[in-house]
């Protein structure tokens, strides 16, 4: 006999507007699907329902039940079982207590709890995808459904499904709107404030109210110690471990910023990488941890680190969040940094800048201010700010209108450097004043310019000290120059015979005394040269003389010099040379100078060599061993090439200054001998120069215009 069903037909519209109406009034998810669920059990009289939402790893996770459960039921496998057939074919399918067996463990274990005997799976679809499974349970093992309650079913599943997508994508926007705000309040910080302590802070503090965790912490490396530090940890709101640091490497922390990988550790305790000494060293029981490295212009630059989340686990989800988020702030942070170090080092600067007693300018490639410290305003007698945008042509105009003297010289460029101008000013006033200005160039890494670096050196204490020396030497050699001629005058009369006669032994030693007297005579007169040259009260006593002569008279000296250091003295002298109009006996001291200094520093058995050359219409003959291009014009050039050590680029101009010598060697010498043949040369109307590499010798040479000297 057919067995008759009893139970009353759905009426489908009714239950239909009640779903729609739970859809339509509730405020969160769970609400829905409770509503939802509590309906369809009534409806189709059974004793449970069960939403179940796939993962994207092709597991499932009910997500809500009811009646509800105080246990969360564990992960269930969908694809490669009945349930993946049922979510992939889209087809609803009946279960009952002689096929349960078939579901997974996890799920035949959760509906054997829930004394389930029969179920009817069906698919939630929305927007032409299968997002999870709808499960209505009876308690009945032979609870059959009919085919209009399995209809019915999959129309409410439908209207289900959209809810459910639509409270996600909810969700989802809420969730991202408040990871947006968190952004925005984070960078509104970085933005207002240079003090970086209040950028760490305000970080982690909107971090752990976002994730809703109890402890939240932001480590930066810490390059030079090879340590994670931390920079930042906010425990209930009050800030912890400063100054504390984890090896690079060690702990979970040290992990994620070694490999750049993230950690979603749910049980600390039971992590072989968990770094415990900073809980231990604190007193904080860690349980949970999230962490994510922090990463700025693709390196890693520190982590974040989130502790023991307040309503759940941590889960993937709140990793990619966090990852989200670690990438702005890493940015935001690195930027905040480097802002805080230019800003730094611009104070810093501009205090020194301030203080310089030098007056400093910056301008642009067309001469135009750029900036300038209080010393140059000062010194240009403006406003800082009304200085910007000036010519400092127009500038320097009125700085030479107002002062009493100015002198210029060139520096010749080493190493293919452009020659440097050098102006000296004096400025009158309660106090004299002497400023020096010269440019340096301002480049590129590249290596091309930019800008100028116009420098103002007040060099007044420079010049006192040099005039008290000046003063000193002065009184010096006027004192000492008397007595030592009376000195020579005694010597050479007794080596005449006016005291008696003299032997041979007590001539070659008074000879050697009068020798000497002679070179501290003419270092004496070395210095009073100099000093009247420098006062340009120095006159020259010109006469036609022959550069053979002159090379004659200045080599007999030195002859006796030479032969005692077993050096070779070699005369390279074009034919045909002709006369000058010159001073003989400066000449002559200049060269005497020259190939004194070649014999001081030349080894034993070398040679030095002294010669001249003619250079007329600007072509030098060919015997003219130099590389310097004189200017155009008739020029006799003297020359004189040791095998010495050599001399350094650097003090090719220095050693012509005023006891100028190479730092480094013994001197030998007082350093006069060749300002004086500077100044000499300079007073002649020519010049001279030094051509020299460390190591290969040394080359001397000045020139003298063949023209009449005026």
């Amino acid at each position: 006999m057919a067995v008759t069903d009893t139970r009353q037909r759905v009426p489908p519209t009714d239950a239909l507007i009640r779903i729609t109406q739970a859809i339509e009034t509730a405020a969160t998810l769970d609400e829905l699907l409770l509503l939802a669920l509590n309906e369809l059990t009534q409806l189709f009289d059974l004793a449970r329902g069960a939403v179940l939402l796939r993962n994207d790893d092709g597991t499932g996770q009910i997500i809500c039940e009811f009646p509800p459960h105080t246990s969360i039921p564990a992960p269930i496998t969908i694809d490669a079982t009945p349930l993946g057939t049922a979510l992939h074919s889209r087809q609803p399918l009946e279960f009952e207590d002689g096929n349960l067996a078939e579901l997974d463990s996890a799920l035949n274990s959760y509906l054997q709890q829930r004394g389930v005997g029969a179920s009817l799976v069906v698919p939630l679809i929305a927007q032409d995808t299968s997002i999870g499974l709808l499960l209505l349970s009876a308690a009945e093992p032979s609870r059959h459904f009919r085919a209009d309650e399995i209809s019915f079913a999959r129309l409410l599943a439908s209207q289900l499904a959209a809810a459910i997508v639509a409270f996600r994508i909810t969700e989802q926007a809420r969730r991202r709107g408040d990871e947006l705000a968190t952004l925005n309040e984070i960078a509104a910080t970085v933005t207002s404030t240079l003090d970086t302590h209040e950028v760490y802070s305000l970080v982690v503090q909107k971090l752990n109210e976002y994730f809703n965790v109890d402890a939240g912490s932001l480590l930066l490396i810490n390059e030079a110690s090879g340590t994670l530090d931390f920079v930042m940890t906010i425990e209930g709101g009050e800030e912890r471990l400063a100054g504390l640091r984890v090896p690079l490497g060690s702990g979970i922390v040290g992990h994620v910023a070694a490999t750049g990988q993230y950690a979603v550790v749910t049980d600390v305790k039971n992590d072989p990488r968990f770094y415990r000494e900073i809980s231990d060293a604190v007193g904080y029981d860690t349980r949970s941890i999230l962490c994510v490295p922090m990463l700025a212009k693709g390196r890693v630059i520190g982590a974040i680190e989130l502790l023991n989340k307040l309503n759940g686990d941590f889960t993937e989800r709140d990793a990619r969040r966090l990852i989200r988020m670690a990438a702005f702030i890493g940015v935001a942070i690195e930027n905040a940094r480097l802002f805080k170090q230019v800003t730094d080092g611009r104070d810093r600067l501009q205090a020194i800048l301030n203080s310089t007693a030098d007056g400093i300018l910056l301008t642009d490639m067309s001469g135009r201010l750029l900036s300038a410290n209080p010393t140059a305003a000062q010194l240009f007698e403006a406003v800082e700010d009304e200085l910007l945008g000036q010519s400092l042509a127009e500038q320097q105009h009125k700085l030479r209108a107002r002062a009493h003297e100015v002198a210029s010289r060139t520096w010749d460029g080493q190493d293919g450097e452009a020659s440097r101008t050098v102006t000296e000013y004096e400025l009158g006033g309660t106090r004299r004043r002497f400023m020096r200005h010269f440019t340096l160039p301002v480049r590129h890494d590249d290596g091309s310019v930019y800008a100028q670096l116009e420098l103002f050196r007040d060099i007044t204490q420079e010049k006192e000290l040099e005039q008290l020396r000046d003063d000193y030497t002065g009184m010096l050699v006027h004192d000492l120059r008397a007595p030592l001629t009376s000195i020579m005058n005694g010597v050479m009369m007794v080596n005449r015979g006016l005291g008696g006669p003299v032997t041979e032994q007590q001539r070659e030693l008074l000879n050697i005394a009068h020798q000497g007297s002679q070179t501290v005579l003419d270092l004496i007169n070395n210095l009073l040269d100099i000093a009247k040259m420098e006062q340009g009260r120095m006159g020259l006593e010109l006469e036609p003389v022959s550069p053979y002569a002159l090379i004659d008279r200045a080599t007999e000296r030195l002859m006796v010099s030479a032969r005692s250091r077993a050096i070779v003295v070699e005369q390279r002298l074009a034919l045909g040379l002709p006369t000058i109009e010159a001073d003989p006996d400066k000449v002559v001291r200049m060269l005497q100078n020259l190939l004194d200094n070649a014999l001081k520093f030349s080894p034993a058995n070398a040679t030095v060599t002294i010669g001249v050359n003619a250079v007329q219409h600007g072509q030098p003959d060919s015997g003219l061993p130099l590389r310097t291009t004189l200017p155009s014009g008739d020029w006799l050039v003297f020359w004189i090439r040791d095998h010495g050590p050599g001399i350094p680029a650097a003090y090719h101009e220095r050693i012509f200054e005023k006891f100028g010598q190479v730092r480094g060697r013994r001197a030998r010498g007082t350093g006069l001998g060749l300002t004086f043949c500077k100044l000499a040369a300079e007073a002649h109307q020519g010049r001279i120069w030094l051509e020299s590499r460390e190591g290969h010798g040394s080359t001397f040479a000045f020139a003298l215009p063949i023209s009449t000297v005026t």
